[in-house]
């Protein structure tokens, strides 16, 4: 599918926003960079690659893209935000300077869209420029009274970014149909502008493919299940803990959990109940797991075990069907239309029912490969290609509209 503006190439500028320790948006960032370099071949449409993020590069450095960093200094930031306010735009523009440090850098490459890959309010500033906008999820309404989503006034400034920037986005990108529905509802929006691009697994290709016994490096014995999830309240951590000490006290099964991530504020309280429960020697607390350790740290684990409360949903999950892992996540109707029968479906509510599970994993191999073999067939549903085609079909969209003004 050829796009361009005109008879000139038409130039989209891809903003990163993610570092490592970000977590799940590392992971979707990664997802979509990867796609777009795998499949991009149009003659007619260049990506250029743009971050705020001094810590980006690295951590993005094995899909060697020219990522152009841009600096913005206090005063810049202060001007940019008040941008947003009308009255202040317009004494602004008396006096010319209308448009931020960050647009004018943008005009400069004679870029033509721009594509969030995150959550920006950068777009709410821009003047003269239309944007795509990646929204991942509405967990400060869903969740609001978790602390990572309402504390700090995190709430409001979620809030005041979507507000400002869902309905002057060209296209919202959302993951699935709950997505779509739930944004349009909320927001108002108008549901020929929000489009489903549903979530890929991130397969990083590293150039150490030594083997890694992760049993025996965080000397584990016997079986274990993998989360790897930053240490936010609502990723529910302690709901593993509970089936753990359930295990162990009334099924004398011993089984380990490797929890993987960045500590959110949440950490210490993990650690120490795992401690109460007298579990603590069977939790396991890795870090950052190095990309090299991630295929090992899936095929090895008895179970991918994913108890988060929000979604709509997770890219773990697609992760562990590539790799051939079972599957036993929260039970919600978000997921259930992620991942439909190919995972076991645990019941928040009680731990037991992880237990369950659990239990059905190591006995009864018959359903595991049954659920195996559904997982296979959701990632062959949609690809990389699917995607990036899907991508391509918004900025020929675009393109349409775009040669209509000099």
């Amino acid at each position: 599918m050829e796009c361009c503006v005109g008879s000139k190439k038409m130039k989209i500028a891809v903003f990163i926003g993610s570092d490592m320790q970000e977590g799940g948006g590392f992971q979707y960032e990664s997802m979509v960079l990867n796609t777009i370099k795998k499949n991009h071949e149009s003659v007619s449409i260049v990506f250029e690659y743009y971050t705020l993020n001094k810590k980006i590069s690295k951590d993005y450095k094995d899909l060697n893209l020219p990522i152009k960093e841009i600096g913005e200094n206090f005063f810049q930031k202060i001007h940019r935000i008040s941008l947003s306010n009308l009255y202040l735009y317009r004494l602004y523009k008396k006096i010319h300077l209308q448009h931020s440090s960050i647009e004018k850098k943008l005009q400069k490459d004679s870029i033509d869209l721009v594509y969030f890959l995150y959550p920006s309010n950068i777009g709410q500033t821009l003047v003269s420029m239309s944007y795509v906008y990646t929204l991942w999820d509405l967990g400060h309404l869903e969740l609001l009274e978790f602390p990572e989503m309402s504390y700090d006034k995190k709430f409001e400034k979620r809030e005041e970014t979507y507000t400002h920037s869902l309905k002057k986005a060209f296209k919202v990108i959302v993951d699935g149909d709950y997505g779509k529905k739930n944004v349009v509802r909320r927001y108002n929006l108008d549901e020929r502008r929000v489009e489903i691009l549903k979530f890929l697994p991130n397969i990083r290709a590293t150039s150490n493919g030594k083997y890694v016994d992760i049993k025996e490096k965080y000397k584990i014995t016997g079986d274990y299940i993998f989360y790897p999830a930053q240490f936010w309240a609502h990723k529910n951590h302690i709901y593993i803990l509970k089936a753990i000490k359930i295990l162990k006290e009334e099924e004398n099964i011993k089984i380990n959990a490797i929890f993987s991530g960045s500590d959110k504020g949440n950490l210490d309280y993990i650690l120490k109940v795992s401690r109460e429960y007298g579990i603590d020697s069977l939790v396991h607390y890795i870090g950052f797991a190095p990309d090299s350790e991630i295929p090992y740290l899936y095929k090895q684990s008895l179970s991918l075990v994913m108890p988060t409360l929000l979604g709509p949903t997770n890219i773990p999950p697609l992760e562990a069907f590539y790799y051939g892992t079972p599957v036993c996540y929260s039970d919600t109707p978000f997921f259930r239309e992620q991942v439909g029968d190919a995972v076991f479906y645990c019941d928040l509510s009680s731990p037991a029912s992880l237990v369950k599970h659990l239990i059905s994993i190591i006995n009864n191999k018959g359903e595991v490969e049954m659920k195996k073999n559904r997982g296979r067939e959701i990632l062959n549903s949609w690809n990389d290609e699917d995607f990036y085609n899907e991508l391509l079909s918004i900025f020929s969209e675009y393109k349409d509209i775009r040669e209509k003004w000099n």
